[in-house]
């Protein structure tokens, strides 16, 4: 028959219609006549102990009885019963009212939810829509923009530094996004790389997370582990039953969608066991967090306190994740080609310290004649004038290497490495009478850098083009320039 598929729904409708009719036919019922009215603002009904409750409950039953729940197709469509996306949806109310309590944010498109039309209520909750739920959280000492997402797609094939996915689509069922309240939307946000999104994933059929790991935290697999974990692995792909899939789709989202500090699933299984840090601080993270629905709030609160932990990292202006999100805007803000290579030989380290061609500057510096530059050579020193009318940079003050050249020269080979401890500042006379300058000083203030002998061997025999150097010999003051730039366009 065409209607065997609603033979489940049937079975439970005249199970529930007989207990009904058992109850009203019982005596009491036989005795209280029809109502022709309800009193809801009666002080009886609304006080007295019995009353309020069968009010109350009479209230939610109409009020549930009048709405309309399109997404509830994906559960009960057709007499079946898909608990784990009711599960999904229990989840959503559930992470709700937990980030409303941590940021005391009462969400202003919470009525976007719940619509009422033609005396109809309507809840909008439905897989493959994003609902998002915005506020801002304030504290003492910074506010930030919240933003709760349900199903939010984010995009395949982006390029940086717009938000989303760079490599396919991904849709997390939940995603909670952080950035400050300065800057006003998240696209700016994404740009300047001070966005944080942090996803959560329904699983209902997982029962201990933390199963998926062979090890506990901290601890490496031996060789024979590793092997076996693999071999494991492989084995349960063919069968189509891939134990590690819900690990792999966190890191999935970790890892393809942009400015992603954490993923994690949520499943009504077993397990205690802290999230993983993928280095010091609570995120970036991956993990799990077991959720209930058994009206105990030991599970949320495990949760809580996450949230409110990762708010805490958010408030700490010296964290390390927003440190690492500033050095990526810096590094990444402008576009490299591929092209555009740095093929020259460098050292890889300067003083015990990793060398960046982009922040090791060299100090392109002027001398006046010959006189000068004997001088700079047997005292190993170089001065520039220095004072109020003489303002320098933090690049060229924090230079690592000093280039000289001289009035007419378009070329020099005159490349010395800096002393690490930094210039010191000279008087006119500390200068003639202490450090022997040859000729009288025209300031009263120096700025004097040392010049360090031990020069890397890759920089002992370096020729540069000065036509290439930009804003040269202007007043013949003194510029700085990064390394980088100087061995890509000024080198002979």
């Amino acid at each position: 028959m065409k209607f065997e598929k609603y033979s489940s729904a049937k079975l439970e409708s005249n199970i529930l219609a007989n207990k009904i009719s058992n109850l009203l036919n019982q005596s009491f019922f036989k005795e209280i006549s029809r109502p022709t009215s309800l009193k809801l603002n009666s002080p009886v009904l609304q006080r007295k102990s019995g009353y309020r409750e069968v009010l109350n409950a009479w209230l939610k039953f109409d009020l549930a009885a009048k709405l309309i729940w399109h997404g509830g197709d994906n559960v009960y469509d057709a007499g079946k019963k898909d608990i784990a996306a009711l599960y999904e949806y229990w989840l959503f109310f559930t992470l709700l009212d937990i980030l409303k309590d941590v940021f005391e944010i009462e969400p202003k498109s919470i009525n976007e939810l719940i619509q009422f039309d033609k005396g109809k209520l309507s809840l909008n909750l439905k897989q493959g829509t994003a609902i998002a739920l915005k506020g801002v959280y304030k504290s003492v000492s910074r506010n930030l923009n919240i933003q709760f997402s349900y199903n939010r797609s984010f995009g395949g094939g982006k390029t940086y530094p717009d938000g989303g996915s760079y490599t396919t689509t991904l849709r997390p069922d939940y995603t909670l996004s952080i950035w400050p309240e300065e800057i006003k939307n998240s696209k700016e946000a994404e740009i300047k790389e001070l966005i944080t999104h942090i996803h959560f994933d329904a699983k209902y059929k997982v029962n201990n997370f933390y199963d998926l790991i062979s090890k506990p935290q901290g601890e490496e697999l031996s060789k024979d582990d590793e092997e076996k974990l693999l071999k494991e692995e492989e084995e349960e792909t063919k069968s189509g039953n891939f134990k590690n899939q819900d690990l792999l789709k966190m890191h999935a989202y970790k890892d393809a969608i942009r400015r992603t500090g954490g993923a994690y699933v949520l499943y009504p299984g077993e397990g205690e066991d802290e999230p993983f840090r993928g280095f010091h601080e609570l995120i970036p993270g991956l993990g799990a967090f077991v959720i209930k629905p058994n009206g105990k709030d030991n599970d949320k609160e495990h949760l809580k306190s996450f949230i409110k932990k990762v708010v805490n990292n958010f408030l700490d202006r010296a964290s390390q994740r927003e440190y690492t999100a500033v050095k990526t805007y810096d590094i990444h803000k402008e576009f490299k080609d591929d092209s555009d290579i740095l093929n020259e030989p460098i050292p890889e380290y300067i003083s015990g310290v990793k060398l960046i061609p982009s922040e090791a500057f060299v100090l392109v510096g002027y001398y006046k004649d010959k006189n000068h530059l004997d001088w700079i050579i047997d005292s190993k020193l170089y001065n520039v004038r220095y004072g109020d009318k003489y303002e320098l940079s933090a690049n060229e003050i924090g230079s690592k290497y000093l280039l000289l050249y001289s009035k007419d020269q378009t070329e020099s080979n005159k490349f010395y490495k800096l002393s690490s401890k930094g210039p010191k500042v000279y008087t006119d006379t500390e200068l003639k009478d202490d450090l022997k300058y040859k000729t009288k000083p025209s300031q009263p203030m120096y700025l004097v850098y040392t010049i360090d002998d031990n020069i890397e061997k890759e920089f002992e025999n370096l020729e540069f083009d000065l036509i290439k150097i930009k804003n040269l010999g202007v007043n013949k003051r003194p510029i700085s320039i990064d390394l980088e730039h100087l061995l890509k366009k000024a080198k002979i």
